[in-house]
């Protein structure tokens, strides 16, 4: 054990550290709320995997850490897109880790930091990619795999709890009257993780959180969207377009069959 991780201490550090932003706006509040769930999230996926004490607890604080640029990410600049911001995994990273803020979390030798708390730092910092690069440890790999999916499965519940005009900016009746672009559509039916490049409408944007489902590297995460709900609430989107109805019909099923397949790996 390279350093002693306190939950409860962990906590108070974070509400600390949130305090000093309007709790009272909802998009801090979403923000919060995500943290919490991502971290318990952790937790169950670690279960599934025969993880405990130390390493459990590290999964942990990952889900508590991966997000803390997004507070002054809405300070600065009023959303949570990325694209019309900063790249949030990377602010989280610079300011736990650039700035200190992660001695608030965690108590580590500066003269000689342990291979876990560089793995920390990768973990946050790609918690967005597209893709994890191929020079990862295992030890690496496994726990920026558990934050990557536990923060895919908070995400789309964001999807369902929270307005779409309040997460993408965009007026419902643009939303419901959205089409979907032919790539994205075919990428879909192929089980593809969406490029963000690739989404061009609002319809799009969804569509790229419902294929979050198809980058979950563990049965066990997606076991847990099935059981959820919140994906097959986005996939009975009521599109006002004929032909994008039609469209998420051919979705739902695609989405069906791919899940009952992984579900079936763990029995």
């Amino acid at each position: 054990m390279i350093f002693t991780i306190h939950r409860a201490e962990v906590e108070k550090s974070f509400c600390d550290y949130t305090s000093a932003y309007n709790l009272n706006d909802a998009k801090v509040k979403l923000k919060v709320d995500h943290t919490f769930r991502v971290a318990a999230l952790s937790d169950v996926i670690t279960d599934s995997l025969g993880m405990t004490g130390y390493d459990k607890d590290l999964a942990w604080l990952l889900g508590m850490l991966h997000d803390i640029g997004r507070f002054e990410q809405v300070r600065r600049y009023h959303t949570f897109r990325d694209a019309l911001s900063i790249n949030h995994a990377e602010l989280s990273a610079d300011i736990l880790f650039r700035d200190g803020l992660i001695k608030n979390f965690i108590s580590v030798e500066e003269s000689s930091p342990s291979n876990d708390y560089i793995l920390i730092e990768k973990a946050i910092r790609l918690h967005n990619v597209f893709q994890l690069p191929d020079d990862l440890t295992e030890r690496e790999l496994r726990f920026a795999t558990v934050l990557r999916d536990a923060d895919k499965l908070d995400i789309v519940r964001v999807n369902v709890e929270t307005p779409r005009s309040e997460i993408y900016g965009v007026q419902e009746d643009i939303f419901l009257d959205s089409e979907i672009t032919d790539e994205v559509y075919e990428a879909i039916l192929q089980r593809q993780n969406l490029f963000r490049n690739m989404m061009k409408t609002p319809a799009d944007l969804m569509l790229g959180h419902v294929s979050f489902v198809f980058g979950l590297v563990y049965p066990v995460s997606v076991r847990l969207m099935k059981e959820q709900g919140y994906l097959e609430t986005v996939l009975q989107f009521p599109s006002r377009n004929k032909r994008t109805r039609q469209q998420f019909a051919e979705i739902r099923k695609v989405v069906h069959e791919y899940m009952e397949e992984r579900i079936q790996e763990n029995s």
